[in-house]
């Protein structure tokens, strides 16, 4: 499971268009709140993977989140897109 690096701010900071690249159309609130974050492209992409639900669930369960891939999956997770069915 790829984990963001231990010193994130190193990496490039994520752009709108890659927001919108990697997570599809979420809404610009949910833009602005990744954005706001300065999370990488990493941090996403992490996110990203508990967000939509991917992998075995023991797995994640042994590898919390953290930092901003943490924050980020909490804003993705309030996102329509990816809000647990449930809540939709």
């Amino acid at each position: 499971m790829p984990t963001p690096s231990k010193d994130s701010s190193k990496q490039p900071l994520l752009s709108a268009d890659e927001i919108h690249q990697l997570a599809g159309l979420v809404a610009d609130h949910t833009i602005i709140a990744i954005l706001e974050t300065r999370a990488s492209v990493a941090d996403l992409e992490v996110a990203l993977i508990y967000a939509r639900g991917e992998g075995d669930y023991v797995d994640r369960l042994g590898h919390p989140l953290s930092g901003k891939a943490a924050q980020v999956a909490d804003i993705l997770a309030k996102d329509e897109l990816y809000a647990p069915n449930e809540e939709r």
